[in-house]
């Protein structure tokens, strides 16, 4: 009985002690070294809980720059250069990977350039579609003419009539 024991408290001590072996190996920060540090400050944290880099991701555990550091730190080992892993991961992911965006060039400056340039043409286009479909006002009918007519002795009435106080809660000028 005490020999099972002792094994039990053996195989328990051990597996305790593979499990904190196993914590230690996994552990984020043993990836920052300040090859990744550098390599991550390209690249974009993904978490979509910060707007950090991967360098520089504050987040215990975080779901996007833990894996990102762990596969940088592999890629460093293997000898890659940090452009190598920076396009490589922009290969896969798009550029949405990178923590700024690339140099401008004639895609960035017309990704800037064309909602002005759609604004201002939009604008054009209203313009002369107003100023060609402008008409004159048209004149007023004989029917018209006599019910706006009507409205203005009846406005002209009410403004003449003085105000009694206490009617209609309406209170006297001073």
């Amino acid at each position: 009985m005490r020999r099972l024991r002792r094994r039990c408290n053996l195989k328990l001590a051990f597996a305790f002690f593979a499990a904190i072996a196993a914590l230690i190996a996994q552990d984020p920060a043993s990836y920052l070294t300040p090859d990744v540090l550098r390599v991550g400050d390209k690249l974009a944290c993904r978490c979509g809980g910060c707007r950090n880099t991967v360098g520089n991701c504050p987040m215990l555990h975080c779901s996007s720059a833990d894996p990102m550091r762990r596969r940088i730190y592999e890629m460093k080992n293997r000898g890659m250069a940090d452009d190598e892993i920076v396009n490589a991961i922009v290969r896969e992911q798009g550029v949405v990977a990178l923590s700024s965006p690339p140099a401008a060039s004639l895609g960035g400056l017309i990704t800037w350039l064309t909602p002005a340039a759609v604004l201002l043409i939009g604008f054009a286009v209203y313009s002369s579609y107003v100023r060609r479909n402008r008409q004159a006002p048209q004149p007023l009918t004989p029917v018209d003419e006599a019910m706006l007519e009507r409205f203005r002795s009846q406005i002209d009435r009410e403004l003449e009539e003085p105000i009694e106080p206490g009617k209609n809660g309406a209170q006297p000028l001073r």
